[in-house]
């Protein structure tokens, strides 16, 4: 049964969709079976792959207005990624985005009944939240395993991380009790910077071991995701993005493997 995963963060431009897209896509490179999700109203993670909705008649407004079968909301990315698959946001007007938060707020747990009717054809969901702490974020907290926070390589980001850990909290307590941490990334990583070495040093002593070993460094080619519509690994492999992604799939498949020894 697939691992169900939040990507959160209080703040934009921290790279949380370019995670969801790029870390998504080499997972299922190394053969597993993904799903994203897009809980952004935005659609953000809906564009880096050129998903319209008139080409997606059915996506997570459909499915939470309507309550048809949560795999006819569901798409496969590209043939090139055979294992990679998207449930969109398919949010079309300022309209909809207000229904789509009023019927997060009303059922806070029909995500979480969503979500589990399609988690078992999955090796990992990871649910793309938006960047703030509102009803689709929630929702995803207390449909989740756990949650992965991206803290851009800057002083301001880490006073949105305590936030963070209190709503992940207030969560656990009152919806989910098993909603642990799956980890801190590091993203956005200059180091030509010489700072760099130092907020990076600030981080792992707050957060210790939550904090990956893998940092996603300051790559142009990660910002060019949303106008190539695909993941950095299917257009410019031997960039630092891709080869950085690539490696925290890695850390995180050998990370599992060695829990699943114990």
């Amino acid at each position: 049964m697939g691992q169900l995963i939040a990507i959160v963060s209080q703040k934009g431009g921290v790279g949380k969709t370019s995670t969801a897209v790029n870390l998504g896509a080499c997972i299922s490179a190394i053969k597993r079976r993904v799903l994203l999700v897009g809980l952004d109203p935005q659609c953000g993670l809906d564009k880096c792959f050129g998903i319209e909705p008139s080409q997606t008649p059915i996506g997570l407004l459909e499915l939470l207005r309507d309550g048809v079968s949560p795999a006819k909301g569901i798409y496969q990315v590209s043939p090139r990624l055979p294992r990679l698959d998207i449930m969109p946001t398919n949010i079309r007007s300022s309209a909809e985005e207000a229904l789509y938060a009023d019927l997060l707020q009303r059922d806070p747990q029909k995500l979480n009944r969503i979500i589990d009717q399609v988690k078992s054809q999955y090796d990992f969901i990871f649910l793309d939240c938006p960047p703030r702490l509102d009803n689709p974020t929630y929702s995803a907290l207390i449909a989740c395993d756990s949650y992965l926070v991206p803290i851009q390589c800057e002083y301001a980001s880490m006073a949105t991380v305590g936030r963070v850990l209190r709503s992940a909290l207030e969560v656990k307590r009152l919806h989910n009790t098993k909603l642990g941490i799956f980890g801190f990334l590091v993203t956005m990583a200059d180091k030509r910077a010489g700072f760099t070495v130092k907020v990076v040093q600030e981080i792992r002593g707050y957060l210790r071991e939550h904090v990956f070993k893998t940092i996603i460094p300051r790559d142009p080619r990660l910002a060019e995701v949303p106008s190539k519509q695909q993941p950095v690994i299917a257009y410019e492999l031997q960039s630092p993005g891709a080869k950085a992604y690539i490696q925290l799939a890695r850390e995180i498949l050998s990370r599992e493997a060695g829990v699943k020894s114990r």
